[in-house]
């Protein structure tokens, strides 16, 4: 049996003191039924914190990230920062002393109802939002795995308080070696990409690294086409093949690196071309060889406008930074030996095909020419009268007859078998005399 507590009386307080409360209960976690919970802050940067310097040639002024922010020159400094959103000139307005809690901001001439009183639309200022974070998250990225390198965000001045197609471009230096990152958001289309490349090409001369990174996951700019097993070094591995949009064929088309990013991995892609062998003399594709007879090429390091589908291979984020001008020779090397793998297979693949015309030609029975025979205008000979020699062919005169083979002699009826004598160990023992 269980015994259950004794219960006692709640006791009064004594006179001149006072009761305390019993204690809180523990806060229970929300369930289904219970109060919603409040939704994360939204992770977009402010608008407050950014605007272009007119006189950094569209430089983006970042005041959380700028080691060099603090320099700036304050209050309006003859136009020189603008809005993204609206286009339209900003103050900037820093801490009057360092024990300030004031937080650096850009602000506008003119008050209004948007958000850091921007007059530009709320969906427009969340578009322009979403491209910043977007780079910014590639510029941290690229930070981690390549320190001590100058990363700047940079537009057209122009394009401040328009509707961007492209987000604004990070920009890499590297001694002299300068690298152009572009990442798009949206769907690309001629014009826009024609734009911008003119545009890098007139700024920073053609020497200049144009890369277009796209999202691995984004499935707007990367339409997955299966996998393709290759064996650029004697081991069989598995790269993914996409689909190329017109403006990915156009980027190769034009000199740009077009790649994939997959957390702190890079995907380059090489051109996949199909075609089918054309027979050579002595050799046969038929039977077995039909299906060798369909192979594909290669093409790279920028893929040809006529491929088929585009294969990634693999090369992580920091190897890139093993060159000063981001040339990513790992992926090259890949590329190169599996062109030299495509020439071998062609050779082996056309050395079977000569093979099998020879095992052909052999088990084919030649046949033998027929003795000519005469015509049927000519008369019938007689059967019992001997060919003279004037009618006989001249093969046949020139050969002389066999002669008669002389019979053998007579053969011999076999001899019977001799009987042996059977084996007897007695016979090898000494005989005794005597008996």
């Amino acid at each position: 049996m269980t015994r259950h507590a004794a219960t006692t009386p709640a006791r009064s307080p004594r006179p001149g003191t006072t009761r305390s409360a019993p204690p809180r209960p523990l806060a229970l976690p929300a369930g289904p039924a219970g109060p919603a919970r409040r939704s994360p802050r939204s992770k977009l940067p402010r608008m407050g914190q950014f605007a272009v310097d007119v006189a950094g040639h569209g430089r983006i002024i970042d005041l959380r990230r700028d080691p060099d922010a603090s320099a700036l020159p304050h209050g309006r400094a003859n136009g020189r920062y603008r809005c993204l959103a609206c286009g339209h000139r900003l103050i900037l307005q820093w801490p009057s002393s360092p024990v300030s809690r004031f937080t650096p901001r850009f602000r506008h001439d003119t008050v209004s109802a948007g958000a850091d009183h921007c007059p530009a639309p709320a969906r427009h200022q969340a578009n322009i939002q979403a491209d910043l974070t977007t780079m910014l998250a590639l510029r941290d990225q690229l930070l981690r795995v390549l320190p001590h390198t100058s990363l700047s965000l940079r537009i057209d001045v122009e394009l401040a308080g328009q509707r961007w197609d492209i987000p604004p471009a990070l920009i890499v230096r590297r001694g002299d070696h300068v690298v152009v990152l572009e990442r798009p958001r949206r769907l690309l289309t001629p014009a826009a990409v024609t734009r911008r490349l003119t545009a890098t090409r007139a700024q920073y001369g053609g020497k200049a690294a144009h890369w277009w990174v796209f999202d691995r996951d984004d499935a707007l700019h990367c339409d997955v086409a299966g996998t393709v097993n290759v064996q650029p070094y004697g081991t069989t591995i598995t790269h993914t093949k996409v689909r190329p949009t017109p403006a990915q064929r156009q980027l190769a088309a034009a000199g740009a690196t077009v790649c994939w990013l997959d957390d702190d991995t890079v995907l380059l892609p090489y051109g996949g071309h199909q075609r089918t062998y054309t027979p050579q003399p002595g050799e046969d594709w038929s039977g077995d060889m039909a299906s060798w007879k369909r192979d594909w090429t290669i093409s790279h390091p920028h893929p040809a406008d006529g491929a088929t589908w585009w294969g990634l291979v693999p090369q992580p984020l920091l190897a890139l930074g093993k060159q000063a001008d981001f040339r990513p020779a790992g992926a090259h090397a890949t590329m190169s030996a599996l062109e030299r793998a495509e020439h071998g297979r062609e050779r082996h693949r056309r050395r079977r095909a000569r093979e099998r015309a020879q095992q052909h030609t052999q088990t084919t029975p030649t046949q033998l020419p027929l003795p000519a025979t005469t015509t049927a205008t000519s008369e019938p000979a007689d059967v019992t009268t001997a060919p003279t020699p004037a009618t006989l062919p001249p093969t046949a005169a020139a050969v002389p007859p066999r002669p008669p083979i002389a019979p053998g002699p007579p053969q011999q009826a076999p001899s019977p078998r001799v009987r042996r004598r059977r084996f007897n160990w007695q016979s090898l023992l000494p005989r005794r005399w005597g008996r």
